[in-house]
């Protein structure tokens, strides 16, 4: 049952974003496109993007905290249980950012294994 909680979080995440028209542009398709010499293909949009921010002297660019950005950890919680969740409203959430969609299954994945001994995969 956890897990198809992490999977409904995952699609419901995914679906948000999809829905979004600036990033349904963008969205890497399942198989990441690769070029002829082997190389991944990068967006010219990735492109501009990486460039504004190396131009931005201002831009803050270190690492950010070990959990993630506050901001974005705090308003996924509430994307994902609702700005009314009785959990997120009495401090009972939380929530880490991870570098892109399998490092987080991974960690959601040791998470379960090391708090939940039984988990329940539906067929």
């Amino acid at each position: 049952m956890t897990v198809l909680f992490f999977f409904q979080i995952h699609c419901r995440l995914i679906n948000h974003f999809v829905m979004t028209s600036i990033l349904s542009n963008v969205l890497p398709t399942p198989e990441d496109p690769v070029l002829s010499e082997g190389k991944p293909l990068v967006l010219e949009v990735v492109r501009k993007a990486e460039q504004q921010l190396a131009n931005d002297l201002s831009c803050d660019k270190g690492y950010l905290p070990i959990d993630g950005l506050a901001d974005f950890n705090k308003l996924s919680a509430k994307l994902i249980l609702g700005d009314d969740s009785h959990a997120v409203g009495e401090n009972r959430v939380v929530t880490i950012q991870c570098l892109s969609g399998t490092g987080s299954l991974r960690i959601g994945a040791e998470f379960l294994t090391k708090h939940h001994q039984q988990v329940n995969v539906p067929h």
